[in-house]
């Protein structure tokens, strides 16, 4: 008796590409079917340009298969989805597909993003795939900017359309009957996944127009102080284009350097500061003061990885505005928990 062990033994290599492009469509992401071994079975569906740069270096596939065959296995051991770290801070995740309740290959869906890039990162990856920076910004920022609980969801949506392909391959008299199931769920699928990408995409404009438009300064810095992005009021307050401050320590723009890790220790113990006062350098030699309100940064995992704040200039003040003497730090307004 032969042995089936691909998942083109019960199920044309047509069909599952059909049913492959369909959830790709709908979802948005990207994604390709696998062997058991990690080779792929189908065309890549949707491929990002950024993954479609990445596989011109095969030295860079190379570095990131031992995450991905990790991840399969998991998958193989457990029969359960599987998120996955997929290249630098994207992710992907892992369904088990099978056939009377053997698993015979894996779907694959990524890359997606669940944030904004890290700029010293992306300067690094960029120089590694031999290109500018800006070309490759656009490419990860056309990544489908979702969250954990997305991602899961979409791969248990694939999950539940996998167990279809299972009954087709033992259904062959009704098969015509479940493609025709399939493509209404599809489409039930597209429209639902349509409104909440609408959604989150109105959500990411806002914020980006605020962000570009509001007169007070708003930046992110990591937790050494590094400036990760900083708007273009916020830039111009300080005397210097965006440019110039992504990448730079926030310490050195402290007129007094200790004010700012007084500053910073009182964020990490109460995770956030209202009304801050220390004094800055200029770009153009002077000093100006600012009033700034900070939050702590976590992580999906509760860690964390930085500080994001909003600031501006107080430095023509007539009445209330607050000095520094013989050294004390800047006066501050702690919010206490109980005050939110």
């Amino acid at each position: 008796m032969n042995k089936l062990n691909s998942l083109t033994d019960f199920v044309s290599m047509r069909t599952l590409e059909k049913i492959q492009d369909n959830f790709s469509e709908a979802t948005g992401i990207g994604c390709v079917m696998r062997n058991l071994k990690g080779q792929p079975i189908t065309k890549f569906s949707k491929a990002s340009r950024l993954w479609m740069e990445i596989v011109k270096h095969p030295e860079i596939e190379n570095e990131l298969e031992p995450e991905l065959l990790e991840g399969l296995n998991k998958c193989l051991k457990t029969s359960q989805i599987q998120i996955i770290l997929r290249y630098m801070d994207t992710h992907a995740f892992i369904v088990p597909m099978g056939i009377d309740g053997r698993i015979l290959g894996f779907l694959i869906g990524g890359l997606v993003r669940f944030g904004n890039p890290n700029i010293v990162n992306c300067a690094k990856e960029a120089d590694h795939l031999g290109i500018d920076l800006d070309t490759f910004l656009e490419m990860y920022l056309e990544l489908q900017l979702v969250t954990k609980e997305k991602l899961e969801a979409s791969a248990n949506l694939f999950k539940i359309v996998a167990s279809s392909i299972s009954s087709l391959a033992k259904e062959g008299s009704e098969a015509k009957a479940k493609v025709n199931e399939m493509a209404s769920l599809n489409d039930m699928l597209e429209k639902e996944v349509e409104i909440a990408s609408l959604e989150l995409q109105e959500s990411e404009e806002r914020y980006r127009r605020i962000f570009n438009t509001i007169n007070d300064g708003v930046y992110e810095t990591d937790m050494g102080g590094v400036i990760k992005d900083i708007n273009p009021a916020g830039a111009k307050m300080l005397g210097y284009s965006r440019g110039e401050l992504i990448g730079k320590n926030m310490r050195e723009l402290y007129v007094n350097p200790s004010d700012r890790d007084v500053f910073v220790d009182l964020v990490v113990s109460k995770h956030h500061v209202e009304c801050f006062h220390p004094q800055v350098k200029l770009n153009n030699g002077n000093t100006g003061s600012i009033e700034t309100n900070a939050v702590l940064i976590f992580d999906q995992n509760g860690n964390n990885t930085g500080i994001q704040g909003i600031f501006r200039d107080i430095s023509n003040r007539r009445h209330g505005f607050i000095k520094k003497k013989d050294n004390v730090p800047a006066k501050i307004n702690i919010a206490s928990d109980t005050d939110k």
